[in-house]
């Protein structure tokens, strides 16, 4: 049994420290924490780059509507113009021109046609074209379930479309907001649409390329500059209206890409990003991003969810043996050492083309850390309760007390000098009664008298020092400081004798038996502490203050509380004791004056 009991010991300890490792993988299959995770692996993993000197973004800002007039009310000729401007030199013209900008339906014969001739005639544009998304039920052999699907599909207009090429602009932000993907190609009708990034890369390298991409078809991005690094060179910013008049050198796009887009707030076309916390980025610039990304075949993959779950499972069970095997504070050093090393160990990873999470990793190390910090300290004081339990039928409250506030301290050998109150309580005629009881009927009885004598000296606030066969012995003032001692003494005592007497009425006991205490007191100076061996040690007080009141006790009748002359003393005034004569005490060579209690005022 006690086997089987420590297995199922075991096995409950092993199930309620597994609560955190059930905990987190729960969070983790629910993605809980991915707003969180989302926002630290920006901090570990986006660090920026080197901007591509053939990447330029020309910005529809505030300067230029300044001098254009508001968006809404621009002619198509303004982009014409400049597509002019750029490529009226073949020497300096750019490779591929991409206008972040929707041409959608016609406006005026006249501005769409010349926009039209003008990208006819550059043959590099790429322009914008735009999806928007729906619900669909999907039908298959297991059921049916509802997908996002392109619903409509926009493109510019006749003209416009036939002498350029086009791709989809649409981003998807993040749970959190943030744009941290790119959305490859749309599936429209069966026909894949690529990204306007996509078709910018296309233009310009004339090869082809494929990011991995997730479920949803989008790839993960990293960033290779921040908002403006893309706008201009030499501190300058390449603004629409400086290149349209030629105050911006036409000449700095020769041979690049050039990317023309809102660059205004008022325009509603700026995203946050992982790189532009405090500052939002506009869409141009993220399209900048994109086609870099594309150029430096600098693809991440992100990991899935088994391979996610494997890394955190694998960095749980290192943590769990950490704060098994180990000391919490050398656990704890070794958990920030191991947290440290994930983090960085994700960050190469990232280096190599992989994306992992990481908030459930880092929190889960630390999740097991408090959980078994918090299970140890529960553990601990419920131990440390069972203990003092268990103390505590074999010692007195106060003595336990003692041990629990002081520790170890407690438990060294060694007294001190105190003036305490002590008081021995005795059967009166134990032995004849013990003679004509069963055995069985002997250890009730006594029994009963000793939980009677420690109660009343427990109710009282006094220490029970020991059992001596039917004689109790008890202390107070010690092993802590109490208030009236004396008066407490005494108190108890009465309260045996009073005891007694009901004590009888309750045990069946054979006709002519009696019930009765002699109890004996004394107070002043006595050593107290704990008395024995390093193995064994006994809580006590010795000294001649003891003794006396042993002796007291023995010149007790049934019934009789007896004081010494000196707790007389102390307590005149507020006792009522008749003095008894001088007694001989066993040990003391003159006679010592006794007093017997007949009650307390």
């Amino acid at each position: 049994m006690g086997k089987v009991s420590q297995k199922r010991g075991r096995l409950k300890k092993i199930g309620i420290q597994a609560i955190p490792l059930i905990l987190i993988t729960v969070l983790f299959a629910f993605s809980t924490l991915q707003a969180i995770d989302l926002k630290i692996q920006d901090k570990a993993y986006q660090k920026l780059g080197i901007i591509r000197p053939d990447i330029y973004v020309i910005g529809i800002d505030e300067e230029t509507l300044s001098a254009l007039g508001p968006f809404q009310s621009w002619s198509r000729e303004n982009f014409a113009n400049i597509i002019n401007v750029l490529t009226e030199d073949p020497d300096t013209a750019p490779a591929v021109i991409g206008i972040d900008v929707g041409f959608y339906g016609n406006k005026t014969a006249q501005e769409d046609d010349k926009l039209a001739q003008a990208a006819k005639k550059a043959g590099n544009v790429v322009v914008t074209s735009y999806a928007s998304f729906g619900k669909k039920i999907v039908e298959t052999e297991k059921g049916f379930y509802v997908d996002t699907v392109a619903k409509t599909y926009e493109q510019p207009y006749d003209d416009l479309k036939a002498v350029t090429t086009n791709g989809h602009s649409n981003v998807e932000p993040d749970i959190d907001g943030v744009i941290r993907h790119c959305i490859f190609q749309i599936d429209f009708n069966g026909e894949k649409k690529d990204s306007f990034a996509y078709a910018v890369y296309k233009a310009y390298t004339g090869g082809e390329t494929k990011p991995p991409v997730n479920s949803s078809g989008q790839w993960y991005l990293d960033y290779a500059g921040e908002p403006m690094d893309y706008f201009g060179s030499q501190g300058e910013g390449s603004s629409f209206i400086k290149v349209l008049t030629g105050e911006y050198p036409k000449e700095m796009f020769a041979g690049s890409i050039v990317l023309i887009g809102p660059y205004s707030t008022g325009m509603m076309d700026s995203y946050r990003t992982p790189v532009s916390e405090n500052s939002q980025m506009n869409g141009v610039e993220i399209q900048a991003n994109a086609i870099q990304a594309l150029l430096d075949n600098d693809y991440k993959k992100e990991a899935g969810k088994a391979e996610n779950l494997c890394l955190l499972l694998l960095m749980l069970a290192i943590a769990y043996v950490l704060t098994e095997k180990l000391d919490f504070r050398i656990s704890g050093i070794c958990l920030i050492a191991l947290t440290a090393g994930y983090v960085y160990g994700c960050t190469r990873l990232y280096e190599h083309g992989y994306v992992f999470s990481i908030i459930y990793a880092a929190a889960g190390i630390w999740l097991i850390y408090l959980f078994r910090f918090f299970y140890n300290f529960v553990a601990e004081r419920l131990e440390r309760k069972k203990m003092m339990d268990i103390f505590s039928r074999y010692l007195s409250p106060q003595v336990v007390k003692n041990i629990a506030v002081k520790g170890e301290k407690s438990l060294v050998l060694g007294g001190e000098k105190k003036d305490i109150a002590v008081l021995f309580v005795d059967i009166r005629g134990f032995t004849s009664i013990s003679e004509r009881l069963k055995p069985e009927e002997v250890v009730v009885f006594l029994n009963n008298y000793l939980s009677l004598t420690a109660s009343s000296i427990f109710k009282n606030d006094g220490t029970v020092d020991k059992f001596i066969g039917d004689a109790t012995m008890a202390v107070f003032n010690a092993p802590f400081d109490l208030d009236d001692y004396v008066y407490k003494a005494v108190k108890t005592g009465l309260d045996m004798v009073e005891g007694a007497k009901k004590l009888e009425k309750e045990l069946t006991i054979e006709e002519g038996m009696k019930v009765s205490f002699g109890v004996g007191i004394n107070c002043g100076d006595a050593i107290v502490g704990n008395v024995g061996t390093d193995f064994r040690m006994d809580y006590t007080a010795i000294g001649d203050t003891v003794n006396t009141a042993s002796r007291i006790e023995g010149q007790a009748k049934g019934g009789e509380v007896l004081i010494s002359e000196a707790v007389y003393k102390r307590l005149e005034g507020r006792i009522d004791a008749q003095y008894l004569g001088k007694r001989q005490l066993k040990g003391k060579q003159d006679g010592f004056d006794v007093y017997k209690v007949n009650g307390l005022q």
